[in-house]
């Protein structure tokens, strides 16, 4: 059914967020226009290669179709 197996999403982790965290969550997704769970999954992917990296180039798991927006924050 599925030409690649491995590519299949079928492990779920949950996380638990008070409300102001949810509240910046919610701004977030309300600013980009994502789905929440996408938009953190691709964070978290690319906190993990960042971190884990160190410099190395490793691939980028998302299938390609993921839209990223970089926001400028002035203080």
């Amino acid at each position: 059914m599925y030409s690649d197996p491995s590519k299949i999403r079928a492990n779920v982790v949950k996380i638990r967020l008070n409300d102001q965290e949810e509240a910046l969550i919610n701004a977030l997704v309300g600013y980009t226009g994502e789905q929440k769970a996408s938009l953190l999954r691709e964070m978290l992917l690319e906190q993990a290669r960042i971190v884990l990296g160190a410099g190395m180039n490793f691939p980028s798991i998302g299938n390609g179709s993921e839209v990223h927006q970089t926001a400028t924050v002035g203080h």
